[in-house]
């Protein structure tokens, strides 16, 4: 097994937890968010932070660029934040978690910027 990165380990935590609750509502549930995401820019600009910061970090892996890096880290981290607060009215608990796994995860992301 390969090593875990800060950066993996929130995408896979924020990308679980929003996906175990999309699968927790009911159909109908469903239907009206997916309804609500085709029609809101917001909505769709919210879920595609995640994915673009994917892409920033990789390239800024593959060119050994730090601050792309950090960039394409912080959307994923913004997106963790932002999504759980969209969380706060249907599970506290989970938006509670979700908030502390985030903000505890990345001050880990900017431990280089304070040592570089």
């Amino acid at each position: 097994m390969g090593t875990i990165t800060v950066t993996g380990a929130l995408v896979v935590i924020i990308g679980w937890i929003t996906l175990v609750e999309f699968d927790q509502s009911s159909e109908q549930e469903r239907k009206r968010i997916l309804d609500k995401i085709k029609n809101s820019p917001m909505s769709i600009l919210i879920i595609s932070l995640m994915p673009i910061g994917i892409i920033v970090n990789l390239l800024g892996s593959y060119m050994a660029s730090l601050w792309m890096v950090m960039v394409g880290a912080s959307l994923i981290l913004l997106q963790g934040i932002i999504v759980s607060f969209l969380f706060w009215n249907r599970k506290r608990w989970k938006s509670i978690f979700l908030l502390i796994v985030v903000v505890g995860l990345g001050s880990f992301l900017y431990i280089p910027l304070i040592i570089h």
